[in-house]
């Protein structure tokens, strides 16, 4: 048998010990969970009531369905702080939208420039990222809208055409986007100095509703501002390649010739068999004529692609056509686009058919001093 000492006092001392461990180790637990869960709380609290105080302003904007982590985006809340003490604070609506767009989430940034225009006024600066961001999408009939709000606000300008133009041509319409490409070109001053791009689009239309000769055209346009410069083996090709495609080389232009041109360049054409005055202009993207012209030469308009064209003293709505025959002296040229100037005989001035341009002028090689037309039909290799 132990004495009693030992059995005593040995156990209890180990747990006492024992004991006091957890004495000081479940408290010290409880408080780290404790801290822990109020640091949670915390944060979700901060979180929720940071995205509560901007959610009008995303409702304004139609933009609530942008996650709460969008705050969090450089710069986010400093902008829709702006908005939310100035809802129509543009200089807000802009970084804001370019934010959203950058973040991944271009159709909220394309609905919050629509939301704030409806508020606050539309406006050029508001469509232009509109449009970029909805061709970006591949939303083009939502580009085509945006396009047309900005012509609405300014018609006189080329590029807005042709931005309709390429949504247009996005949905497959090739009619529309080649009537805005066309109204793209009549709108710059020197066509001398517009690009490739542009002249390149109205032939891959022309060739997308299968009109290969046509095709050529705007590339010979292109070409004759500047031949020893322009005429490259890639355009050489991209025409070759039409003219076989349509069988165009016997009817694209035909004969030489050196006509006289009267007081005012006005110049006598036969469209068709139809005579007809017209003056000649190397300013105009299309020979133009007038409704009453296009009527005896028995070309029917196409008023359901309507095109816009530059006059001195404003501007005329044009339908497309085309001309069968086009004959200036011994020269010809076949199956020429026009435009018909839609109920207006007196566009042009007093007895005047229409313009002479460059859809038939391109087909040659021309030279002019005053008095004189000198014609001298292309090579199609």
């Amino acid at each position: 048998m132990l004495p009693l000492s030992l059995s005593g006092s040995s156990m209890p001392e180990r747990m006492t010990h024992i004991f006091e461990e957890k004495s000081y180790f479940v408290p010290a637990a409880l408080s780290i969970a404790v801290f822990i869960a109020a640091g949670v709380g915390a944060y979700y609290f901060y979180s929720q009531s940071s995205g509560n105080q901007y959610q009008s302003v995303l409702e304004q904007l139609d933009a609530s369905s942008l996650p709460p982590s969008f705050e969090r985006v450089s710069g986010a809340k400093f902008r829709l702080d702006q908005l939310k003490r100035e809802p129509c604070d543009r200089e807000a609506i802009l970084p804001l939208a370019e934010l959203m767009t950058e973040a991944g989430y271009p159709r909220e940034s394309v609905r919050s420039l629509a939301k704030f225009g409806e508020r606050c006024g539309t406006s050029i600066e508001l469509l232009d990222p509109a449009y970029d961001s909805l061709v970006r999408l591949g939303d083009f009939k939502g580009a085509v809208d945006v396009a047309d709000e900005m012509i609405k606000i300014n018609p006189a300008v080329p590029h807005y055409r042709f931005w309709r133009g390429q949504a247009y041509e996005g949905q497959k319409n090739y009619k529309a986007a080649l009537s805005d490409y066309v109204s793209a070109l009549q709108f710059h001053r020197d066509l001398s100095r517009v690009s490739l791009d542009t002249f390149f689009s109205v032939s891959r239309m022309y060739a997308a509703i299968g009109r290969p000769c046509e095709a050529i055209t705007p590339l010979e346009m292109y070409v004759s501002y500047n031949a020893s410069r322009r005429q490259t083996d890639q355009i050489t090709k991209l025409i070759s390649d039409w003219a076989t495609q349509g069988n165009c080389r016997a009817h694209h232009a035909v004969g030489g010739d050196k006509v006289l041109l009267s007081s005012g360049g006005i110049i006598d054409v036969v469209i068709n068999g139809s005579r007809g005055r017209m003056v000649y202009d190397t300013g105009a993207t299309m020979v133009t004529i007038t409704p009453s012209f296009a009527s005896r030469a028995k070309i029917i308009p196409d008023e359901q692609n309507m095109m816009t064209v530059n006059v001195v003293g404003g501007t005329i709505q044009s339908a497309p056509g085309y001309a069968s025959v086009i004959q200036v002296g011994k020269t010809r040229a076949a199956n020429v686009p026009v435009s018909v100037s839609v109920g207006r005989d007196d566009a042009y001035g007093k007895d005047i058919d229409g313009l002479l341009g460059m859809t038939f002028l391109a087909r040659f090689i021309f030279t002019t001093d005053g008095s004189t037309l000198e014609l001298k039909p292309r090579t199609l290799n």
